[in-house]
């Protein structure tokens, strides 16, 4: 997924410099396969309470989930990750975040403690691995002064949140999740030394994990069933839906990211990487869980009518997706707009709440056939201008509209 580019399109030093890039290990995705199973539990969670407040709690413990997982991000991405202490390191954390994916279900049933605990336990370890791998670097010390001691705000409040336990938990755990933004607010004041393809790369990875298993979801959904015309055609709704989110994704964006990742200096790259991937690309992967829980819950009666609760979660699962994508590229290119992003999520609103009465397998078809043109139309906006060029000059292409 690294951004390349046309020896016509770049000087040999800028090649000499992505050669030196750092790549995703066999380490970092074996490292991700926790949250493969930690992704799968929260779909559980939210489809076992289909409420506001059960989606309102998914939401927050995938919130911890994502800070834990981006806090180990950004410390592979900054350290060396050769010695074999720190890989022992990044091995140990796997533990406490298996733990942390196992008791989602138990959360709110007075076991908020396990999770809360494997949370803070995951914090401090990539807290100390960042430091130690960084020891010998002068701008990285003055940006784990800012960093670190405001960082330790998020996981106080969490493990209180699990003590108190109750109506209380969930507050706390979201005050909890609030402090870890605002501290990766105040750390962007300093400079980051960060790998841009590495960095991209990592996300790019973790947005696949999401979107496989909203395949998961759709397969397992119909696995007792047996093979005909009208499942094929149902599974072959879910796959071209889950294809259209990853069209929206990698089609462009995210080789546009990660060029303004590159094109930022050294003062500007830590806002850049905490905005487009730390803040904005949170809601892409809540966008893409709740739509895993839609289309499991649709599914499961795909002739019957869409229930209401399940369409509001349709809705804002494409939404949370496509605004996430939209944000993320108007930062990274000022006052670039996706217009067919808008248009498409108004159109998918108004067939989800004004066609109540029809079969959910329907709806889905139609959701997915106005994903599929928002996309096509996108493309086409665009063809004319990064046809043939350098991948550089093809995601810059995308800022002169």
């Amino acid at each position: 997924m690294n951004a390349t580019v046309s020896s016509d399109g770049q000087s040999s030093d800028s090649q000499t410099d992505e050669q030196d890039e750092k790549a995703a290990i066999p380490l970092e995705l074996f490292f991700d396969l926790v949250f493969v199973f930690a992704i799968t539990q929260v779909v559980s969670l939210i489809a076992h309470d289909l409420t506001a407040t059960g989606v309102f709690r998914g939401a927050v413990v995938l919130a911890l989930l994502w800070w834990g997982w981006g806090a180990w991000t950004w410390t592979a991405n900054l350290i060396d990750l050769d010695p074999r202490v720190h890989r022992a390191v990044i091995l140990t954390a796997m533990a406490p975040i298996f733990i942390m994916a196992h008791s989602v279900p138990f959360a709110f049933e007075d076991h908020g403690v396990w999770l809360a605990g494997g949370y803070a336990a995951v914090r401090v370890l990539s807290g100390v691995l960042l430091t130690v791998g960084t020891r010998h670097d002068a701008a990285m010390k003055r940006a784990l002064v800012l960093f670190l001691p405001a960082s330790a705000a998020g996981p106080i409040a969490v493990i209180i949140g699990a003590v108190l336990g109750g109506g209380q938990q969930q507050w706390w755990w979201l005050a909890g999740f609030c402090c870890e933004l605002a501290s990766a607010a105040l750390a962007g004041r300093a400079d980051w030394a960060i790998d841009a393809g590495h960095f991209a790369e990592r996300h790019g990875l973790i947005v696949i994990i999401a979107l496989g298993e909203s395949i998961i979801v759709v397969g397992t959904r119909v696995v007792d069933q047996e093979p005909s015309g009208s499942l094929a055609v149902l599974l072959g709704v879910g796959l071209a839906g889950v294809c259209a989110l990853w069209w929206a994704y990698f089609d462009r964006l995210a080789l546009v990211w990660e060029t303004a990742l590159r094109s930022a200096d050294e003062h500007e790259i830590g806002h850049v990487a905490r905005d487009i991937y730390s803040f904005l690309h949170f809601p892409m992967i809540v966008g893409i869980v709740l739509y895993a829980v839609a289309l499991e819950e649709a599914f499961s009666h795909p002739d019957d009518p869409m229930e209401p609760v399940v369409g509001w979660l349709l809705i804002g699962a494409i939404g949370l997706f496509l605004s996430a994508t939209a944000l993320a590229t108007y930062r990274a290119y000022r006052g670039e707009v996706l217009y067919e992003r808008v248009i498409g999520l108004s159109v998918i609103a108004a067939i989800v709440l004004g066609w109540s009465e029809a079969a959910a397998k329907s709806v889905a078809l139609a959701t997915t056939a106005v994903l599929l043109a928002t996309m096509t139309a996108e493309y086409v906006r665009y063809r004319d201008r990064i046809r043939g060029l350098p991948a550089e000059a093809e995601s810059a292409a995308v800022a002169d509209s």
